[in-house]
């Protein structure tokens, strides 16, 4: 059994993204995984750059839901990212998360985590997905992390309490969430 993190970087609960997130849980569920989802419709404050958590600990100095979660993710043994595709990238709370995580590095290093990226859009555009998928692979790479797949559901629609994602990237998602080891 692993401890599965998805950190849900969109505010909007009951969304597109939040629904393949939850595809992702029932499968993992089910598998039996422990699975705890945060959104992160929160405030968390991009990282300043300031080092101090370098020097004090490993306590970042930024006093926001952020606090919350670093113990999360380091209990975590996977790590699930989802993102609407804003602007071609994750969304700026996804990347505001990822950054922070700074404080918890050590001589820039990282606990190890295998990975899973889970994304929603509206277009259906081929190049939709490349630079949020470009950084993904860029990230787990330099983190030394294992990615263990993606879903890139695109073509996503509907309006505010009515959002829709095909069925097959539902089944995908849970697939994926089941398939985790």
């Amino acid at each position: 059994m692993s401890k599965i993190l998805v950190v849900v970087g969109s505010g909007n609960v009951h969304g597109n993204t939040d629904q393949l997130s939850d595809a992702f849980i029932k499968g993992a569920k089910e598998a039996n995984h422990d699975v705890t989802k945060i959104i992160l419709n929160k405030n968390i404050i991009g990282c300043q750059g300031c080092q101090a958590c370098q020097h004090n600990g490993h306590q970042c100095v930024i006093k926001d839901a952020m606090q919350d979660y670093y113990s999360l993710f380091e209990d975590a043994d996977v790590l699930v990212l989802a993102s609407p595709l804003y602007f071609w990238s994750i969304s700026g709370r996804l990347k505001s998360f990822i950054d922070r995580l700074y404080a918890i590095s050590t001589d820039d290093k990282y606990p190890s985590k295998d990975t899973v990226l889970l994304m929603t859009s509206g277009s259906d555009e081929f190049y939709a997905f490349e630079q949020s998928v470009s950084f993904y692979r860029f990230l787990t790479k330099a983190l030394g992390w294992n990615d263990k797949g993606m879903v890139l559901a695109d073509g996503c629609s509907g309006q505010i309490g009515n959002k829709i994602v095909d069925k097959k990237f539902l089944n995908e998602a849970y697939e994926l969430g089941k398939s985790i080891v």
